[in-house]
């Protein structure tokens, strides 16, 4: 026997004793993952994909196929997912992966170079797959087929070892619609996702639109849950939004916040978000839940490329309006009682609680719009320095429109054990508002978890935590008892004298005002009141309305108010002669990140003699 049939006989018996010749469809019936109840009640399993023998010791699966038109032709790729079966370490053979197309033609997919060429007892590997077909017509794809190929043999010989029907399988790229009803979902269901040999649980959380300066974009939570009893890896996965039919079809690209790999403990529970930039005006109906795929290859020059692609799992129907978010408390809120937050967000510590203990609406005369005043009280419960939550506030109308509140502008750090502080929110509203009652929204600004990514550096992750009905306080302009929380001042008496100043004959005459307060402030104890506090602010009006001075006074520090007789001088006065009769609007005043808020309290006139 010659050399060459020599070799080729010992090729073939390796091939024998690999393969065995198995039937070209042999296939196992699909298996159920094993779940529990969703979180939504009913039991819910999803099927696996079927498992076919390849040989002895290894069985595969279709995880992925992607059939895409591109500007450079036709992209396929294939992920197949290699099980084994075996008690030892064995080599995942090397072969030839083709798809065939409904027209007869036969393309052969390059193997990623990061494939693996072995695979341990009883595990998993995927192994990526990709041909760049040069057609701009659509192909129909129809089989993958395994080939055993005899490269010593002349001519070459091929033996079919394993062929999977895939017609109808093919993610055919963004606009592609998902049609098999297990995989279309209401907003309102759990689910897993498909092929990703995955038993984590899916639940929709909210869905929120947002304008922001740097464009319209989507906000989904996703609560995602481990009820087995083993860690596991969360998949990497993308969304995108689809716009409600009539309106705008574009489908638009939305990224996952999370950067960093994420893996649950058993019975963990974490939030996942997805930010969806689209135009102003769209309004989407429904959303594509992708896996992210890779592969890998070499150029000429040695070096590694990867192409990554999506492969379209599951779609989910929007709420009606497009929009869902946390749940609003049934009952209305009673003001100095601490809220409830999500138990999954970490923005608020175990030992502090947290409630409103003021909201106030004020005309801004001459302005345009109005503004409202919140209070929050927050109270450390433990017995160490708990850090100043950071965290961000909503007023939304009865219509839907939402007013986000500017945080107070403060240098504090921590709040002790035993303390509470007043944090103030301020929020602008139209002149002609209507509204008295409001959902306030209490914001998680964090979000996510991981490290910040070039979507979330843009469109910042924002999370509803809580959510209550809250009504306007009544504004009563009282001119004896003033509420700056945590201080009450009384206001016993007051008046004004004007004072002239001529320094010499040749000097302007000058004209000061001295205000006379007698004033009665108790403080609510154990509440910290720093230099950030809010202040009262006093402005000198003459009878036209023109602003004469303004005068700042502290609660704090070494020059603040105190119960007693106060004397405070109003000068630099914008007028040059001695005006009759004049009022003091007293404003508390609370300065923000955009500038000086100011609340109304009270107004002093003069009385006409």
């Amino acid at each position: 026997m010659s050399t060459k049939w020599k070799i080729t006989a010992v090729a073939m018996c390796f091939t024998l004793s690999l393969f065995h010749f198995i039937p070209m469809v042999e296939a196992e019936s699909a298996e159920p993952v094993a779940a529990a109840a969703p979180i939504g009640g009913s039991a819910q399993a999803v099927t696996k994909p079927i498992l076919y023998t390849l040989n002895d010791n290894l069985k595969v699966e279709v995880k992925s196929i992607l059939n895409e038109t591109t500007s450079e032709g036709q992209r396929i790729a294939v992920v197949v997912r290699a099980k084994s079966t075996a008690s030892k370490v064995v080599s995942i053979p090397d072969m030839e992966l083709r798809v065939k197309a409904a027209d007869g033609s036969e393309y052969t997919l390059q193997a990623s170079v990061f494939n693996a060429h072995a695979i341990r007892p009883q595990t998993n590997e995927e192994l990526s797959y990709m041909v760049m077909v040069d057609r701009k017509d659509q192909i129909e794809l129809k089989e993958l087929v395994w080939f055993s190929v005899d490269w010593y043999t002349y001519p070459r010989t091929e033996t079919e070892l394993l062929a999977i029907p895939v017609s109808g399988r093919s993610w055919n790229g963004s606009l592609s619609l998902i049609k098999d009803p297990a995989a279309n979902k209401t907003w309102d269901e759990s689910f897993q996702i498909p092929n990703m040999d995955s038993p984590l649980i899916y639940t929709p959380a909210a869905i929120n639109k947002e304008s922001t300066p740097k464009g319209t974009v989507y906000t989904v939570k996703l609560l995602v849950e481990n009820r087995s009893t083993k860690k596991e890896s969360l998949p990497v996965l993308s969304m995108d939004g689809r716009a409600a039919a009539g309106v705008n079809t574009t489908l638009f690209n939305g990224k996952n916040s999370e950067q960093d790999s994420v893996a649950l403990e058993p019975g963990e529970k974490q939030y996942l978000y997805f930010l969806i930039p689209t135009d102003k005006d769209t309004r989407l109906s429904s959303l594509n839940v992708l896996s992210v795929e890779s592969f890998k290859q070499m150029d000429t020059k040695g070096r590694l490329s990867q192409t990554a692609f999506t492969i379209g799992r599951l779609q989910i129907a929007l709420p009606l309006g497009g929009q869902a978010d946390h749940p609003v408390q049934s009952i209305a809120y009673q003001y100095d009682t601490p809220f409830t937050f999500d138990s999954l967000s970490d923005t608020i510590d175990p030992y502090m609680s947290v409630s409103m203990v003021e909201l106030h609406m004020h005309e801004n005369e001459g302005e345009g719009y109005n503004t409202v005043v919140g209070k929050f009280k927050l109270s450390n419960n433990g017995d160490q320095p708990i850090p100043l939550p950071v965290f961000q506030t909503k007023l939304e109308t009865e219509s839907g429109t939402a007013f986000s509140g500017a945080r107070q502008t403060t240098s504090t750090q921590d709040i002790m054990p035993g303390t509470s502080y007043i944090l103030s929110y301020s929020y602008r509203m139209p002149i002609d508002i209507k509204d008295r009652s409001f959902v306030l929204k209490i914001l998680d600004s964090k979000g996510s978890t991981g490290a910040v990514t070039a979507a979330t550096a843009t469109f910042p992750v924002t999370s509803t935590i809580g959510a209550y009905v809250v009504a306007l306080q009544p504004d009563v302009l009282d001119t004896e008892k003033l509420s700056f929380y945590p201080f009450q001042v009384k206001l016993n008496e007051w008046s004004l004298m004007a004072r002239t100043s001529a320094p010499s004959a040749t000097s302007p005459i000058t004209y000061t005002y001295r205000l006379k307060l007698n004033l009665d402030i108790a403080r609510e104890e154990k509440i910290i009141a720093d230099k950030d506090f809010s202040k009262m602010s006093l402005e000198l009006i003459d009878p036209t309305g023109k602003l004469l001075s303004v005068k700042t006074l502290n609660f704090t520090g070494v020059n603040r108010l105190v119960s007693g007789m106060q004397f405070i001088t109003f000068d630099n006065l914008r007028t040059d002669e001695q005006e009759y009769p004049l009022s003091i609007n007293v404003y508390e005043t609370i300065a923000t990140p955009t500038g000086e808020v100011k609340r109304l309290m009270t107004v002093l006139h003069e009385r006409e003699q």
